[in-house]
């Protein structure tokens, strides 16, 4: 992505303009105008989203959304940063850094994973909004509390939240709800009938391991509790395990030439979409 259009993201932005709601502006407001919008990918996918179409089921022109949203993309920003605040609303009280991690991770997971159709956006609009910002204050306030410096509480901050979600977003494509077990359940038997049609000679290894059976929810806690072990290991080594490379060259390219420049981002996890 180039600058110019990390810049146009960023003027583009629906926090940052005007909330307009007075006269026939008030009939809607953004926030049911959100809220509608992410009913509507719920139900029928992202691909069926257009100002017209929900203006159609708000009972409204598309004009009228305008008053409030100036274009799809401030939309989908919009849409995104209420599913974040969702997740803020979704995680459940816990005791100590670790376990309070966990449940970010947790709620992160459920909410993207309940919100299938509209959870590809986040690999598509940049984090920024208010509810963005309050999570990321939330979770690197854990770290730091904890003991972390400010650098290892970047790296961690931003290696948990791209765990969760990457995780959330892969598992989003499979079949998801009450609805769907019956195509879920015939998804994994083709899968294993699959594997079991392979060549053993050739696959011994993972013959053997297919065939022992996992589900989602101990693949995820699994990762995540190893991720968690390695942040465990960082503060008992005195809260950065990044502190020994601070000041160290970037290392030189395969041709040996002189190292890449390197490129800066803001710390966080909001700014890992701004790349």
């Amino acid at each position: 992505m180039t600058n110019e259009q990390r810049r146009t993201r960023l003027e583009e932005l629906p926090w940052t303009a005007p909330d307009e709601t007075t006269g026939a502006r008030e009939a809607l407001t953004r926030e049911q105008i959100v809220e509608a919008a992410i009913r509507l990918v719920d139900a029928e996918g992202l691909a069926t989203l257009s100002m017209r179409r929900l203006g159609s089921e708000l009972g409204a022109g598309a004009t009228s959304l305008y008053w409030h949203v100036k274009n799809k993309h401030q939309l989908e920003d919009l849409m995104l940063d209420a599913l974040i605040g969702e997740v803020a609303d979704d995680i459940r009280p816990a005791d100590g850094w670790r376990d309070s991690l966990a449940e970010v991770a947790r709620a992160l997971r459920r909410v993207l994973v309940r919100h299938r159709h509209v959870a590809p956006l986040l690999g598509e609009r940049p984090t920024m909004g208010p509810h963005a910002l309050d999570a990321a204050d939330r979770v690197m306030g854990i770290l730091r509390g904890a003991g972390f410096d400010d650098r290892t509480t970047s790296l961690a901050s931003g290696a948990l939240i791209n765990y969760a979600s990457g995780f959330a977003l892969f598992e989003s494509r499979l079949p998801g709800g009450a609805r769907d077990a019956a195509e879920a359940k015939a998804m994994a038997d083709a899968v294993m009938a699959y594997f079991r049609g392979l060549p053993p000679e050739r696959y011994p290894n993972l013959l053997a391991v297919a065939g022992v059976a996992i589900d989602e929810d101990e693949q995820f806690d699994y990762g995540l509790q190893r991720l968690l072990d390695g942040f465990d290991a960082d503060l008992a080594r005195g809260g950065s395990e990044s502190a020994s490379r601070t000041g160290m060259a970037p290392a030189e390219d395969a041709e040996g030439d002189a190292p890449a420049e390197r490129s800066e981002r803001p710390a966080g996890p909001n700014a890992m979409l701004l790349r």
